[in-house]
């Protein structure tokens, strides 16, 4: 009787599940999709199959991603749920429907969290907000006399908002260390340290960010070039990725007898981003090589990884800015790590290029 009245239960779930009016989506704490029902599947225009493994914000707008990387995720972390936020889901066709997303971070049997519930509803005064759009695309026309203009203020603004950011964000990260080190209980330790990860998460966001503005303000990436021995340098940004990711192998391969010249600190933020872009989309099971050398006086640095090749269309595209392989499940960020890697190139007058097969994915700079 027990089994029926569960399979009554699991059929009915079922039923409601897929038929329900609104989208539902089960993620992990990360926020990698799980299951998604046919609605938000109908709504960004794939099959319900197709979603698992993204995370969930790989289909917001631009704005929708970093305000659930800094904003959202934080929160939902913090006090477990979140409700009636307004974002913008994108179809795949480029149409952005505007919704309103709740979550909550569900148990398990054993009374930790397991995996979080989006409940994700059409906006109910969608004709309202379509109505403001247009009035406020009119206004902008108004007001903003030439795209040019408008960009560069749009990115001096990011770049002093990136900046002033820093300072409250440092008394987060001075007052995150000095809780760590008081007698707290296993919870106070546990909220201290998120609120720690947290503080360097956004550190890193503020910093990828103000490099794209620099980027983009016309005065491209700032460097400070110098003759420096470069492999002890590469062997520490490759040893503080092995200590974040212990289960991965990275195998190294440097003849750097000569001084490099360069900013050793704008190449070891490069080779960061590639090692890491190898760590996240490569075969978690493969092996990421890390090779530089001199050859003919020119500077060679290349990192390989094995996996799914990436496609031509994504190719072509892989270094713009917010962009992320479409074809692969992917960590939070903002989409800004290989575009940055391209400026530093770019400023030290060299060229990154990449190639991919079925055999290896492997970036390549040279100066």
């Amino acid at each position: 009787m027990k089994n029926c009245e569960e399979s009554d239960f699991q059929e009915n779930f079922e039923n409601f599940f897929e038929r329900s009016l609104n989208g539902i989506i089960y993620a992990d704490l990360q926020g990698r999709i799980l299951r998604a029902n046919s609605r938000i599947a109908e709504w960004l225009g794939y099959r319900s199959c197709d979603l698992k493994g993204h995370i969930v914000p790989d289909f917001l707008t631009i704005g929708g991603k970093i305000f659930y990387e800094t904003h959202l995720s934080p929160l939902l972390r913090m006090q477990g749920f979140f409700d009636e936020v307004a974002l913008e889901i994108v179809h795949k066709d480029g149409q952005r429907l505007p919704v309103f997303v709740n979550a909550l971070e569900c148990r398990n049997q054993c009374e930790t969290y397991d995996f979080v519930r989006l409940t994700i509803f059409k906006a109910i005064d969608r004709s309202r907000y379509e109505h403001n759009l247009r009035e406020a695309k009119k206004i902008a026309e108004v007001n903003l006399y030439d795209e040019r203009s408008t960009s560069g203020f749009r990115e001096q603004f990011i770049a002093v908002l990136s900046h002033d950011l820093r300072n409250p964000l440092g008394a987060i990260k001075g007052g995150a260390f000095l809780l760590l080190r008081m007698p707290l209980g296993e919870k106070g330790l546990a909220i201290a340290e998120m609120i720690n990860k947290s503080a360097e998460r956004m550190s890193t966001l503020i910093n990828d960010v103000m490099d794209f503005a620099r980027g983009r303000l016309g005065d491209g990436m700032s460097l400070q070039r110098q003759q420096v021995l470069l492999e002890p340098l590469l062997l520490h940004v490759v040893d503080e990725l092995r200590h974040g990711m212990p289960d991965r192998l990275i195998k190294t391969e440097f003849n750097i007898p000569l001084p490099v010249d360069c900013d050793p600190i704008r190449i070891s933020q490069l080779l960061s981003n590639l090692v890491a872009n190898a760590l996240t989309h490569g075969s978690a099971d493969g092996v990421v090589y890390v090779r530089a050398f001199m050859n003919q006086g020119k500077f060679e640095l290349s990192v390989s990884n094995a996996g799914v090749p990436i496609p031509p269309n994504i190719l072509n595209k892989l270094f713009e800015p917010f962009t992320r392989e479409e074809t692969r499940s992917s960590q939070h960020g903002l989409g800004l790590g290989l575009y940055i890697a391209a400026e530093i190139t770019r400023a030290h007058d060299g060229k990154l290029s990449v190639q991919s097969s079925s055999e290896e994915t492997r970036f390549t700079l040279r100066i």
